[in-house]
């Protein structure tokens, strides 16, 4: 059970670094929601990150590393924090 405490807590830096980060000097990309147009590298990027998000939760919930399946298919990057 601490393993997963120290893995929430974790999570919880990197969600208030990103958070910090998408309340300024991002607020102003964000707005122009380039994300949402396929076949764009900002695209792409939001769909990595959110992959990102989904193999953390997975991980938390299984209590285990991340399982083989999903292993190579993207790299547990620090965006922010």
């Amino acid at each position: 059970m601490d393993e997963v405490n120290a893995e929430l807590a974790m999570l919880r830096l990197r969600m208030a670094g990103i958070g910090a980060q998408l309340d300024s000097n991002w607020s102003e990309t964000l707005e122009a929601q380039r994300h949402l147009d396929r076949d764009t590298d900002e695209c792409a990027y939001w769909h990595a990150g959110y992959y990102q998000a989904l193999a953390d939760v997975v991980s938390l919930m299984s209590k285990s590393e991340i399982s083989d399946d999903i292993v190579g298919t993207s790299k547990p990057f620090l965006a922010v924090g």
